[in-house]
C-alpha cells in the first residue's frame, strides 16, 4: 500500500489554480482601477461580489484537492488506482471502478486551454486599443446618442420651472428633448463650455440639438485626434470612446475641430482644443464644430472612456 498522485488529484489542483488565477486577476483589475477599461462604473459592485464568490470557490476547490491527497490507494498491478476502503474490487471476475475523469490527454488540454489562455493573455497583454482603428470599424458619432435617429420633433414647448423666461423661449423643445433643453440652459450659463468626462455624451447631444444657441460660445475639449476620409484638410475630429455597459458596446463620440495647422497633429495623439462653437455639415446632418484658437498636447487618461448618465437630468 502506498500514497500516490493520481490524475484526479492533478485535475483538482488545476481547477483550483485556474479559479484562483481568475480571482486574483479580477482583484488586480478592481484595485488598480483598470476594471473601468472593461465595464461602466455602475457594474463594478457586481464584479466585486462575483470576485468574492470566486475566491471562496477557489478555496473550496483547494480544500477538495488536499482532501483527495489523504485518500490511500492500492497498487495492484492492473493499471488502475483503487481506494483501500473499496470492498467490491474483484480481480477474478472484473473491475467495478469509478473513475471521475477519464478524458483523453488532448481533450483535457483543449478544455483547460479554454480557461488558461484567456487568463494568460489578459495578464500579459496591455489593456489598450488604438482609437482610430476602433473608429474606422464603428464610425464616428458627432451628435451624441445618434440624434439623427430620434423621433420627429413634434410640438415645441417651453420648459417649466423658475428659469429665465428668455432662456426658456430660447430652449423650447419637444417631449423627447426636454431634459437636454435643461442641460442646454445649464451649459449656456457657463462662460466656458468644458467637455469633461462627466456628461460628455449628454452635453454633445444638447449642443447639437440646440446648435444655433451656442454659436461663438467658448468651448474646450480633450480627446484623441482622428482624421476621417472626406473631411477637408483643415478639419480633424477630437474624440472620446463612450461605453454604455461594457467594452463590447463602445462607440466613438467627438466634435469636428477646424484649424489651419491641423495637419501637424498626429492621429491618436491626445490634445486639448479650445475655440469657439460653429456649425458644419457631416453626412447630411448639421453638427457643431470648433473654430480652433488654441491646441495643446495632452496626456492620455488612464481610463480613456466616457460613460452615459441616464439620470443626468435629476442632477441639474
Amino acid at each position: 500500500m502506498r500514497i500516490q498522485i493520481s490524475s484526479i488529484h492533478v485535475h483538482h489542483f488545476l481547477r483550483a489554480a485556474i479559479l484562483t488565477g481568475f480571482a486574483v486577476y479580477t482583484a488586480y483589475l478592481l484595485l488598480s482601477g483598470e476594471i473601468l477599461q472593461f465595464i461602466v462604473p455602475q457594474l463594478v459592485i457586481y464584479v466585486k461580489c462575483a470576485d468574492i464568490v470566486l475566491f471562496i470557490t477557489a478555496g473550496f476547490q483547494f480544500y477538495i484537492a488536499f482532501l483527495s491527497l489523504k485518500e490511500q490507494t492500492i497498487s495492484c498491478g492492473c493499471g488502475h488506482d483503487h481506494q483501500e476502503s473499496d470492498p467490491s474490487h474483484d480481480h477474478a471476475f472484473g473491475h467495478h471502478h469509478t473513475h471521475a475523469i477519464e478524458e483523453s490527454l488532448w481533450k483535457n488540454v483543449v478544455i483547460y486551454g479554454l480557461f488558461i489562455i484567456p487568463l494568460v493573455l489578459g495578464a500579459c497583454l496591455p489593456n489598450k486599443a488604438i482609437a482610430s482603428s476602433m473608429v474606422d470599424k464603428k464610425g464616428m458619432n458627432l451628435g451624441g446618442y445618434t440624434i439623427q435617429n430620434r423621433p420627429a420633433s413634434g410640438d415645441m414647448v417651453e420648459l417649466g420651472g423658475n428659469e429665465d423666461p428668455s432662456l426658456k423661449q430660447l430652449f423650447k423643445a419637444n417631449v423627447y428633448d426636454q431634459d437636454y433643453a435643461r442641460l442646454g440652459i445649464f451649459i449656456y450659463k457657463q462662460p466656458l463650455i468644458e467637455m469633461k468626462d462627466e456628461w460628455f455624451i449628454e452635453k454633445l447631444r444638447a449642443l447639437n440639438t440646440f446648435a444655433d444657441n451656442f454659436q461663438n460660445k467658448e468651448i474646450s475639449i480633450k480627446g484623441f485626434v482622428y482624421r476621417e476620409a472626406g473631411l477637408p484638410g483643415n478639419q480633424i475630429i477630437v474624440g472620446r470612446m463612450g461605453m454604455t455597459h461594457c467594452i463590447a458596446d463602445i462607440s466613438p463620440y467627438g466634435i469636428i475641430a477646424e484649424a489651419p495647422d491641423s495637419n501637424t497633429l498626429a492621429n491618436d495623439s491626445w490634445v486639448t482644443v479650445t475655440g469657439k462653437v460653429g456649425k458644419t455639415q457631416y453626412n447630411g446632418q448639421t453638427v457643431i464644430k470648433i473654430m480652433v484658437e488654441k491646441v495643446e498636447a495632452a496626456a492620455e487618461p488612464s481610463v480613456p472612456y466616457v460613460y452615459p448618465d441616464w439620470n443626468f437630468a435629476s442632477k441639474l
